[in-house]
């Protein structure tokens, strides 16, 4: 049987690769760095540190474990179809991303800051798959931010569909992540331009009462600020600062 190896003198990662792994219930083995590999080893994991230590092709080394326990079962489930890797992006305040091979198996598990905090993590999934063609599926739900999400892709380059989200919600620890998986599934449409962002009047009046909360009562921005915000021209920090140097609450 493959196993997964734990090769690694740092006794805090130790720990948490292995309980990753028991976690998830997969045969491991531990090594040492003056022993040779055993040859039903598929996979290493060890720290970024580590790695030029190891004489083996298969390393996984991201810090982030749900991230790598995704690329160590991708590995021991043998060769995956990525022919073309798929990324599914539940829009939101804070985006949910998925990235998932030909065969549906989820590659990539993340969820963004902020809206154009999604770039930088799609650019991640195309680095480490970069001989894959590469697809990227919005939810259509969540109008502004998933058009903010949208424009900031298009601007790079990226080939984006805008897919009908409806029933990919899952009721579980990770809904956001979870819905854009199935997003990543659902074939869409592509948009032959970039999107407008326009902010519903109730988005508006939603960022102004964030903006109550964020100075602590002190002041509402104005509406043309508020929109700035739900644009994602400038920081709701931005915002509170500009109001304030105009003197008044502006509603």
């Amino acid at each position: 049987m493959r196993v997964v190896g734990i090769l690694t003198e740092d006794s805090r990662m130790y720990f948490e690769i292995l309980t990753a792994l028991r976690s998830e219930g997969l045969k491991h083995v531990s090594l040492e760095f003056s022993e040779p590999l055993p040859a039903n080893v598929a996979v290493i994991m060890s720290t970024e540190g580590e790695r030029h230590r190891i004489p083996f092709d298969k390393v996984v080394t991201d810090p982030n474990p749900d991230v790598a326990m995704e690329e160590v079962k991708s590995i021991l489930a043998g060769e995956k179809d990525l022919t073309t890797i798929v990324v599914g992006i539940d829009p939101g305040n804070r985006p949910g991303i998925a990235a998932v091979a030909s065969d549906g198996t989820a590659l990539m598990r993340m969820q963004a800051p902020d809206p154009e905090g999604v770039q930088p993590l799609v650019d991640e999934v195309a680095n480490r798959y970069s001989s894959s063609v590469l697809v990227v599926r919005i939810g259509n739900g969540d109008r502004t931010n998933r058009n903010r999400i949208f424009n900031v892709l298009w601007d790079c380059g990226y080939s984006v569909e805008i897919v009908d989200e409806r029933n990919t919600t899952k009721r579980s620890k990770t809904p956001d992540e979870d819905a854009a998986y199935e997003i990543a599934l659902t074939p869409g449409y592509a948009p032959r331009e970039r999107q407008e962002v326009s902010p519903l009047p109730g988005e508006i009046r939603n960022i102004q009462r964030l903006s109550r909360l964020q100075s602590e009562g002190e002041l509402t921005i104005s509406r043309v600020l508020a929109e700035k915000v739900a644009s994602g021209k400038i920081s709701m920090e931005e915002a509170v600062v500009e109001q304030r140097g105009l003197g008044a609450s502006a509603r």
